[in-house]
């Protein structure tokens, strides 16, 4: 009887059984040819002392970690507390379990480059998640060769890096085609941070959309700010005191609309009667808000999905494509906190 489970190795297993190591070694890694017998004597012995395979040990053999590194900026404090990018690192942390791959979270430091936790063998590939345009280390990773994939794209085209994203530019037209159809004509956008590429896509989709309808693009309409409820409450109730106010307010993301509808009841505008309303993402808050909310649907977690089953792919050699680079549709969901114009 071994002390410890810690203490357990092939051998012991081995002189139990009166088989070789190597014969152990095939059953633990389910590797060659073992007669079923065998087999099932020693996997009994193997659950009996309750022993466990040295992944460290085999990983030094194999030249792997087993992990993947999801790249996140330190800064985005609001990704954490934000129900997408949940839903994103749900569909990584499903998939990468499925393979016995662990993930590892890295709140990324402009200082220090990213490739180091590959290139120190601390993870075989990497995810980047909500990564900046302005970020110093772009340049280095468009040009890696290790196996990387960003949830985003970093760049509006031509780019070489790997990514899977959705069509922002067809789901903001989508907003303005409904919103339209209701005889709107004045709708404020409240973007997201500036300083990503997909929020600039939702900025292009919006004024491309109201182009094609022959309404002038106001820039004054259109606000920059965090992924946040606060901030969508702040900038609804400085939209409504303008001499103008709009008769419609598009979001970035449903956060911010949800604010935006909390601005406004508080300042006593009615939605949608007075303002309609639109979000992005369709979160699951989306269709319990107060009124349910219109809102432009991507699927986060088929977009954590597939970076983590590409990354996979390119790992282990099965795709060796470059770029790969996907884009996901979107799809507008129409409830309550729209309706036709009031004037």
């Amino acid at each position: 009887m071994q002390d410890s489970k810690q203490m357990v190795t092939l051998k012991n297993i081995a002189d139990i059984a009166g088989v070789s190591i190597k014969t152990v070694s095939r059953v633990v890694n389910n590797d060659g040819e073992v007669s079923e017998d065998t087999r099932r004597r020693i996997q009994r012995i193997i659950d009996d002392l309750g022993y466990y395979p040295n992944t460290i040990a085999r990983n030094l053999v194999n030249g792997r970690s087993n992990t993947v590194g999801l790249v996140i900026q330190h800064s985005a404090n609001y990704i954490f507390s934000h129900p997408f990018f949940n839903e994103v690192m749900r569909g990584i942390a499903e998939t990468l379990s499925e393979h016995n791959i662990n993930l590892l979270i890295h709140l990324a430091n402009k200082d220090m480059p990213y490739s180091h936790l590959y290139y120190q063998r601390l993870v075989d590939g990497l995810i980047f998640m909500s990564i900046p345009v302005n970020d110093p280390n772009l340049p280095e990773l468009s040009e890696n060769n290790f196996p990387s994939i960003f949830t985003c794209r970093i760049a509006e085209e031509n780019n070489p890096t790997c990514w899977v994203d959705s069509d922002f530019i067809d789901g903001m037209e989508q907003a303005i085609d409904h919103l339209y159809s209701l005889n709107h004509r004045r709708m404020a956008l409240l973007a997201g941070p500036e300083n990503l590429i997909s929020v600039r896509l939702r900025v292009k989709g919006y004024k491309k959309a109201l182009t094609e309808k022959g309404i002038p693009v106001d820039e004054s309409l259109i606000y920059y700010m965090d992924f946040s409820s606060d901030a969508g409450r702040n900038l609804a109730l400085q939209l409504m005191k303008s001499p103008n106010p709009p008769t419609a307010i598009l979001c970035g993301d449903d956060m911010i609309a949800i604010g935006a509808v909390q601005g406004l009841s508080e300042a006593g505008w009615q939605v949608p009667q007075d303002v309609s309303v639109i979000g992005f993402d369709d979160i699951e808050l989306a269709r319990f808000s107060t009124p349910p909310l219109t809102s432009v649907r991507q699927d986060a977690f088929l977009k954590g999905q597939i970076a983590a089953k590409t990354l996979y792919r390119m790992i282990t050699k099965e795709i060796d494509e470059k770029p790969f680079q996907q884009i996901l549709p979107t799809r507008l969901i129409i409830r309550g906190s729209t309706a036709v114009s009031p004037r």
